[in-house]
C-alpha cells in the first residue's frame, strides 16, 4: 500500500493554523449599548461589538485568515426558573479579511452590497461593528405589562477552514475569541 508523503508546506500550513488559533484565543469580545426598540413597527435589537487585541487580529488577517462575526438573538417571555416561550429570533454574520495587494482590511456586513474598507483595522471595526442591528420581527408580538428577556450570543471565529482539516481536528475550537452571551430583561 502506497501512502502519499506529507509535504513540508502542508505540514507547516497546518501547524501555522493551529498555533495562530491558540494564540488568537486570548482575544475577547466586548458588547456595548444593548437596546431593544421599536423602529417603524419592527422590533429591533441594537448593540455594538468591540474586540480587545486588535493587533493580534490584524496579524492573523495579514497572515491570510478570514474571520467571521456571528450574532444570534432570541426573544422570549420571562417566566420562572425554566424560562419562557420564544417569540422571535434573528441571526447575522459578517466577514472580515485583509487584501495584501491593496493593504486594506475589508468588512462585509449583511444588507450592504459593497464591503467597508480601511487601511486601519481599529477604525474599520468601529465603523462596521460599532452599531449593529438585528430585526426581530413585528413589535406587535409584545404585550404591555409583560416581562421579556433578550438573549444575545456573539462569536468571532475563523472561516474557510478546509473540511479535511476541520475533520482531522474535530475537537479544536476555531473561535478567535471566547463566545460571549448576554441577557437583557425588560418590561413594556
Amino acid at each position: 500500500m502506497h501512502r502519499a508523503p506529507t509535504t513540508p508546506l502542508a505540514a507547516a500550513a497546518a501547524l501555522a493554523i493551529v498555533l495562530w488559533a491558540s494564540a488568537a484565543a486570548a482575544q475577547s469580545l466586548v458588547l456595548s449599548n444593548l437596546v431593544v426598540d421599536n423602529q417603524a413597527g419592527s422590533l429591533m435589537a441594537r448593540f455594538g461589538v468591540a474586540v480587545d487585541g486588535v493587533a493580534e487580529i490584524s496579524e492573523a488577517l495579514q497572515n491570510g485568515a478570514t474571520l467571521g462575526l456571528t450574532c444570534k438573538a432570541s426573544l422570549g417571555k420571562a417566566s420562572g426558573l425554566f424560562g419562557g416561550s420564544r417569540l422571535a429570533a434573528a441571526e447575522m454574520s459578517s466577514r472580515l479579511k485583509y487584501d495584501s495587494l491593496t493593504k486594506e482590511y475589508s468588512l462585509l456586513l449583511p444588507g450592504h452590497e459593497a464591503p467597508l474598507k480601511n487601511t486601519r483595522l481599529d477604525e474599520l471595526l468601529r465603523a462596521g461593528w460599532g452599531e449593529l442591528t438585528l430585526d426581530m420581527g413585528s413589535w406587535r408580538v409584545l404585550e404591555r405589562g409583560q416581562d421579556y428577556s433578550l438573549s444575545l450570543s456573539i462569536r468571532l471565529h475563523q472561516t474557510d477552514i478546509p473540511n479535511w482539516f476541520r475533520r482531522t481536528l474535530f475537537f479544536w475550537s476555531w473561535d478567535v475569541a471566547p463566545s460571549s452571551s448576554y441577557q437583557l430583561h425588560f418590561k413594556i
